[in-house]
């Protein structure tokens, strides 16, 4: 593809939600215990919206951080794209309500859905807008609230999500100076419903009647095979396509979605564990929030240092998954 121009990544922040639900607190929920918890996942805590905490103020909290470590007013940003699967509203967009509450108003908005892969997904799509010479600085975030779509006395599901959202301000630089090596997107329709959670369905003659709640369903064990499947095979893709070897990558940053997935697609790409970020056993899976809080959490424990060539992998419902390299000093 013909680049006008390139993109700049200037700055990553992250916003967690102030309630902290630890294992101990579940083992009062359902029959379990924190070692059943942990030696299965990997996850010791999460964090839910709590006290009028909402996906809106989350992405508020982070993406004023981006754009003041990112010294862009937001009245200079072009472009907010919000990526959720669970929005506080059906309309208007999350990205229209953040839009007022940041005060941009010359941005255009739009939200995007791709699950546990919303940030990659948005990552690519940010680019473009940004290769084209369309826009020049763009406000991704990426948020998700899976607390009010969990059945809480389901333990297979329950134990696994926490709340979230996470940032990335990217800009518009010269094309020799590109900081996205590369990306490549991928889906497979999920006919068997693996992951899924249903819109409530009311017709015109049911709406008197009592609704059940919809909950998040997974099959664990397809979900799991799917991501040892698919991982591994897309980063041989993307690294072929940008020329590197995967001892030249810096940091590998997985959707935290499971630390046995983590460990195991580490294993088969035979890349140390010193490379691999892992923030999932403070936050669970955050999903198209928890690329971005990883980054974040490296960059406070110094396990990211500039200059970094990281490798972002993203998987989940749809089925969707992706992958990106980025070489960028950042904040």
């Amino acid at each position: 593809m013909q680049k006008n121009y390139g993109v700049k990544f200037l700055s990553f922040s992250g916003a967690l939600p102030s309630k902290v639900v630890k294992n101990t607190d579940l083992e009062k929920l359902f029959d379990t215990t924190d070692e059943w918890i942990y030696t299965r996942t990997g996850i010791k805590e999460r964090r839910v919206v709590d006290n009028g905490e909402s996906g809106l103020s989350l992405s508020l909290q982070t993406a004023k951080d981006s754009l003041n470590k990112a010294k862009i007013d937001p009245k200079a940003i072009d472009l907010i794209i919000v990526s959720t699967a669970t929005p506080d509203k059906l309309y208007p967009s999350m990205s229209c309500m953040l839009q007022g509450l940041l005060g941009a108003s010359n941005a255009a908005c739009f939200d995007l859905s791709a699950a546990c892969s919303g940030f990659i997904f948005g990552i690519a799509t940010a680019s473009q807008f940004i290769y084209t010479g369309q826009y020049k600085n763009i406000l991704l975030v990426g948020v998700d609230i899976h607390s009010r779509f969990l059945d809480w006395n389901e333990r297979s599901v329950a134990v696994l999500f926490g709340d979230g959202a996470g940032s990335v301000v990217m800009s518009s630089c010269m094309a020799k100076d590109d900081e996205l090596m590369g990306f490549i997107l991928r889906s497979e329709s999920d006919t068997k419903l693996d992951l899924t959670l249903d819109n409530e369905n009311v017709t015109f003659s049911q709406f008197k009647n009592q609704i059940s709640p919809n909950f998040v369903k997974m099959n664990g064990k397809a979900i799991y095979q799917f991501a040892l499947r698919v991982v591994p095979e897309i980063t041989n893709q993307i690294l072929d396509k940008v020329n590197l070897s995967i001892d030249q990558i810096d940091c590998l940053v997985l959707h935290q979605a499971n630390q046995r997935i983590i460990d195991a697609v580490s294993e088969r790409l035979n890349i140390p564990k010193s490379k691999v970020l892992s923030n999932i056993q403070n936050v669970g899976n955050t999903s198209a929030a928890s690329i971005p809080l990883a980054i974040v959490d490296g960059i406070k424990s110094k396990r990211i240092k500039s200059p970094c060539k990281m490798l972002l992998i993203g998987f989940g419902a749809g089925l969707t998954w992706g992958a990106s390299i980025i070489d960028c000093n950042i904040n």
